[in-house]
């Protein structure tokens, strides 16, 4: 079952702790849609065309997901795991008045406003995560025990935007993505192996947002009497709680449970080693600043960097953007050294014109740039962070000094070249 499942079930629970004589639980008064109802329905030709126009969808937006949104410029992993929850009641306040002025979904105004945060922090202009669609629009699902809740890409576009415009953008691109959040599974596992393969990178599915929060119009209006005065006051009531978690390659992600009275927002790292809890702290706290000035007015694209109050990432040497991902070349020389020992082998920035070049020694296993390719994507999940060369020159043998960075010209006239990808 899903979370909405869930809540059907407490439901009848409750009836039937305040009528015990009646027994059967649901059944008398809502008789109607259930699974195998609901698989008959989606064998239908008018729902085939719906799940294949989401497969597209999907498709489309997996084209520009990052591998890897959020982790600090060479940092390696740690192996372990930690949560850290904000309790405002001065973001729950604040996310009152905005929705009262925006009539955008209160979910939707908390996204905003960690999109803002984490696209300013990482260096996106736009950022392609997914989130969860509970798949219960229609009426007939309102009442469905059963699973139908799907993972789904929405691509919020950050840059340039006020912050009542990110939320309404934001509300908009989630509608859209929730729009397309019924389709097969296993048709979207082949279509993202083929994607994969192709751009030399692995995708998590896992919700990078996933919102328990019922959503109703009381809920955009009520406590909208709050006023910005009172909000300032509440953030000294401000609290943060941390807790390990067992260890998860998830990336990182947020979970937001309450925003009635008080908002309460997890954000949980899958390998503190690449997003350690201070930095958890600091992008709930900065979200926080972020809502709590909106309360008082919308605010300008112009003047959310101060609000949030981090700057980028520092860079590093050889840090680049390529295929939507931001990429350390020293992450990728570690991925190619595993994936090809014992051969020899050097990545490079770039060489010949050509982005993310590796130029590695033939062996008795790795003599053409598909079998290279092959065991670079097999070593991925050892290496987060990485995505695989864009480029790989296959040698006989390797230059006096294969560690010189400088030279990709000193490497010996090559067997094979290619990318690797059918």
């Amino acid at each position: 079952m899903d979370h909405g499942a869930i809540e059907v079930l407490k439901g009848d629970f409750a009836g039937l702790l305040g009528d015990p004589g009646r027994r059967a639980a649901g059944r008398s008064n809502r008789p109607g849609h259930q699974p195998l109802d609901q698989a008959e329905l989606e064998a239908t030709l008018a729902e085939r065309r719906k799940a294949d126009a989401a497969l597209r969808y999907l498709g489309e937006q997996s084209r520009r997901m990052p591998r890897y949104l959020y982790a600090q410029p060479g940092a390696r992993p740690s192996g372990e795991s930690l949560a850290v929850e904000l309790s405002s009641v001065a973001a729950a306040m604040a996310v009152r008045r905005v929705a009262a002025r925006t009539r955008a979904s209160r979910s939707s105004i908390v996204l905003a406003a960690l999109c803002a945060v984490v696209a300013r922090r990482a260096c996106y202009r736009e950022l392609v995560l997914p989130v969860l669609s509970s798949n219960r629009f229609e009426r007939h699902l309102v009442s469905y025990v059963g699973a139908v809740a799907q993972s789904t890409l929405a691509t919020v576009e950050v840059g340039g935007r006020s912050f009542e415009e990110l939320a309404g953008h934001t509300w908009m691109r989630v509608a859209e993505a929730s729009r397309h959040g019924r389709y097969d599974r296993a048709k979207q596992a082949a279509m993202d192996e083929l994607a994969e393969r192709d751009r030399g990178l692995r995708f998590d599915h896992t919700p990078w947002f996933n919102s328990l929060v019922p959503e109703s119009w009381s809920g955009l209006t009520a406590g909208v009497g709050s006023q910005p005065e009172a909000i300032d006051v509440a953030l000294g009531r401000t609290e943060l709680r941390w807790r390990p978690l067992p260890f998860s390659g998830t990336p990182i992600q947020f979970r937001l449970t309450q925003i009635d009275g008080c908002l309460r927002l997890d954000v949980w790292s899958g390998d503190t080693g690449l997003v350690p809890r201070a930095e958890l702290e600091s992008v709930l706290l900065a979200a926080e600043r972020l809502l709590v000035a909106a309360a008082h007015g919308d605010v300008p694209a112009s003047r959310m960097p101060g609000l949030i109050g981090l700057e980028p990432l520092a860079g590093i040497p050889d840090r680049m953007l390529i295929d939507h991902c931001w990429v350390d070349v020293a992450d990728v020389q570690r991925l190619v050294d595993d994936a090809v020992a014992p051969a020899l082998a050097r990545v490079f920035a770039s060489a010949g014109g050509r982005p993310l070049v590796a130029c590695l020694t033939a062996t008795d296993t790795v003599r053409t740039p598909e079998q290279a390719h092959a065991r670079c994507m097999a070593a991925l999940a050892r290496h987060p962070t990485a995505i695989t060369p864009r480029h790989y020159v296959i040698c006989r043998t390797a230059p006096p000094d294969p560690a010189d960075p400088a030279d990709p010209s000193a490497w010996p006239a090559p067997l094979a070249t290619g990318t690797g990808r059918a």
